[in-house]
């Protein structure tokens, strides 16, 4: 049968040698009250719900001799006249029992086991709740002392702001720490917001320098990236792209920047260029001082777009100008090309195909007889990839 065990109240087999539950035994140790029906330890003597003591069991020889219908009560005479010897005497049935009879304990007496089953569980229920109030408190430290650190090595004020709010019993050395740590990153704030403000690339490089760890670094190193592409775009020059490309190596306009150099490369008239120029027109103006026919149509190109006004101008064209030039009263003639004025720009027509537009002033000296003129001219040219005039015209300026 199942019943409920009298020391923990868990349910347990009457036959089971021990509780599962609390370890009390419970085979031939228990009774049940005859009374109330209350299951209890035999060795309490009474039942601690009714306090009644266990009915006594009838010896075998009073069940053989008695009828089914008698009663203990009527099994001795009214009174002591009844005896036959008139002694007065009461008769052995009426006398009092040599056996003692169970009582019942006083009422509130608790028993001995009940009050040791309760003080073990109090006691039992304090060293678990100490022990787990130690656990509880060293966990708090431990994630006192994690945040700490975590907000000491953050730059994000709020992160010390949620610290110094979450823990304001901490200690006193943890608190100032976070609270200077605040102070410090709000007046690198205000640096940052004045090297924002200035849009300069030395305050923001400063920044920079001064205050490493900063969430606003990056965002600064960006702007720098910025302004150095903008210059560099202003100068439109391929060493100025190339300076920008060793300062940013994983800058943003990377592509941008090797795209407009090779643009420049095919666009820039290189140092080789103008020398193969300015050679061409000092041997030109050469061969029309010493008026060198043969070495002056050797500059021009087969057929030349546009000769002094004259289209798909050819060699002979080019010896007619050079006769015009020296007329019969003229003893000497003379150009000087001034070299500061040269503006060459370079065009590409096919690839690996260039041609170059060519402005500069040339001075001519003429003698005539006596008398010397001085003439100034603005020379409008091309050139070819390949080193020939390919169009010439000459405006007078005096």
């Amino acid at each position: 049968m199942i019943i409920k065990c009298p020391e923990c109240g868990h349910q347990v087999s009457e036959r089971a040698p021990i509780c599962p539950h609390c370890g009390v035994e419970i085979s031939g140790k228990i009774t049940r009250c005859s009374h109330c029906g209350e299951i209890y330890f035999t060795s309490d003597g009474v039942c601690p719900s009714c306090h009644q003591a266990p009915a006594a069991a009838p010896s075998a020889s009073a069940r053989t001799s008695q009828p089914p219908s008698a009663r203990p009560e009527s099994s001795a005479p009214a009174s002591a006249s009844s005896s036959p010897s008139g002694s007065g005497r009461p008769s052995a049935a009426t006398q009092p029992s040599s056996q003692p009879s169970s009582q019942p304990h006083p009422e509130g007496a608790a028993p001995k086991r009940s009050h040791a089953a309760l003080i073990a569980s109090f006691v039992f229920a304090c060293v678990v709740l100490a022990t787990l109030f130690y656990f509880y408190q060293r966990s708090q430290r431990d994630k006192e002392a994690e945040d700490y650190e975590f907000a000491m090595r953050s730059t994000d004020e709020e992160v010390l702001k949620s610290y110094l709010n979450r823990y304001g019993d901490t200690s006193s050395e943890h608190r100032d720490s976070v609270e200077c740590r605040l102070l410090a990153l709000q007046k690198g704030d205000e640096e940052w917001q004045n090297a924002l403000l200035s849009n300069s690339r030395s305050a923001l490089q400063r920044y920079i320098d001064q205050h490493p760890e900063s969430v606003h670094c990056q965002e600064a190193a960006d702007i720098i990236d910025s302004l150095d592409w903008i210059a560099a775009q202003k100068s439109n020059s391929e060493e100025a792209l190339r300076t920008y490309l060793s300062q940013h190596a994983n800058g943003r306009y990377i592509d941008e920047a090797t795209v407009l150099i090779e643009k420049l490369r095919l666009t820039t008239v290189q140092p080789g260029e103008k020398d193969m120029i300015t050679s061409l027109f000092r041997k030109f103006f050469q061969s029309v001082s010493a008026r060198d026919e043969t070495s002056l149509v050797s500059t021009m190109s087969m057929v030349i777009d546009n000769f002094l006004g004259k289209s798909n101008a050819t060699g002979n064209d080019v010896v007619t100008f050079l006769n015009k030039f020296y007329k019969d009263d003229i003893s000497k003639m003379i150009w000087h090309i001034d070299a500061s004025s040269y503006k060459i720009t370079k065009t590409e027509v096919a690839e690996n195909e260039f041609k170059y537009e060519v402005t500069f002033n040339a001075r001519q000296d003429v003698e005539r007889g006596a008398e010397a003129e001085v003439h100034t001219y603005r020379i409008n040219a091309s050139v070819t990839n390949d080193g020939c005039i390919s169009s010439f015209n000459l405006t007078k300026l005096n």
